[in-house]
Formats: structure tokens, C-alpha cells, sequence
């Protein structure tokens, strides 16, 4: 089975949401690419988060986001130059973060890796992630193997915006 796919699109008043059906006489990489694509699209809206800066909300766009962390039960969440609260738990904050480029890096840390200029590997068993921002963080040493296979997938491979 080569690359090439056929798409065609029926609109039907009957369907309140859309339906997508796949036909192919095997299941490939190739097909799984497109069903792990179409898992991860989602609306633009979707994209912004509502933070709190004092008695200010701010919608920030997940781009942004550099890292979540929770430190002395709140949950921060940091961009370039700004930090920000968030009410909700860290695993809540998580479900809401689109895209495979925010990682769990530890108990208490999520990292949006497309904001990562570095990853220090000389000290055995740790990585030391250096921001765009210049601020850091470490990797847990139980979640390195998560983060290894994260970059792995990651197109490029390497340094992001």
C-alpha cells in the first residue's frame, strides 16, 4: 500500500458531529499516523487555558506555556516572562494541554518541549532541561525514559522554537 489516500467529504444535515471513516485493506503506520492526527486536532478555542495572575484572569495561548509545576499547593504555570496560577490539579491542568509536545517530566512537572533549547545529559541517570527563556529544570529520574521516547518522536528531533 503506497502513500496516496483519497478523501472525499459528504455533507449530511443528519449528523450532529462528524464522523470519519477510514477504509483500507490493512491497518499500516502509514493509517496509524492519520488516526493518531485526527485524535490531536482539535479546535483553535481549544488552545487557550485560563490562568490567574492575582485577581486578574488571563486567557493564555498553550504555545506560551513553558512549564506546570506545583510548588507549595499551587499550581504554577510559567511562559517566557510570566508566571501564573491555575486552580485546577496538575492531572487536570495536563488533560487540557494539546499537541505531544507538553511531557511529564516528573510527580509535579510538565514541560511544553518546543520551548527547550537544551538537555544536559553529563550527570548519569538525570537530563538538566534549559529553557528558551533561560530558566531550568531536571527530569525525575523516573520519567527519563518517558522523556527520551517523547524526543524521539518529536519531528526534527532537536532544538524547537
Amino acid at each position: 500500500m503506497d502513500n496516496n489516500i483519497d478523501i472525499s467529504l459528504e455533507i449530511d444535515p443528519g449528523y450532529s458531529k462528524p464522523q470519519i471513516i477510514i477504509r483500507a485493506n490493512e491497518k499500516t503506520k502509514f493509517i496509524e499516523k492519520i488516526i493518531e492526527a485526527i485524535e490531536n486536532c482539535h479546535e483553535p478555542s481549544d488552545s487557550q487555558i485560563a490562568v490567574y495572575n492575582g485577581d486578574s484572569v488571563t486567557l493564555l495561548e498553550q504555545d506560551a506555556i513553558y512549564r506546570v509545576y506545583t510548588q507549595d499547593r499551587h499550581l504554577c504555570v510559567c511562559s517566557a516572562d510570566n508566571s501564573y496560577v491555575s486552580k485546577l490539579p496538575l492531572q487536570d491542568f495536563e488533560k487540557l494541554l494539546l499537541g505531544d509536545s507538553f511531557v511529564r517530566i516528573s510527580r509535579f512537572e510538565v514541560v511544553n518541549l518546543k520551548k527547550v533549547s537544551g538537555f544536559d545529559l553529563s550527570i548519569a541517570g538525570t537530563i538538566r532541561i534549559t529553557f528558551n527563556n533561560g530558566s531550568e529544570t531536571w527530569v525525575a529520574r523516573r520519567y527519563v525514559r518517558d522523556i527520551q521516547k517523547a524526543l524521539s518522536n518529536m519531528r526534527g528531533g532537536g532544538r524547537h522554537e
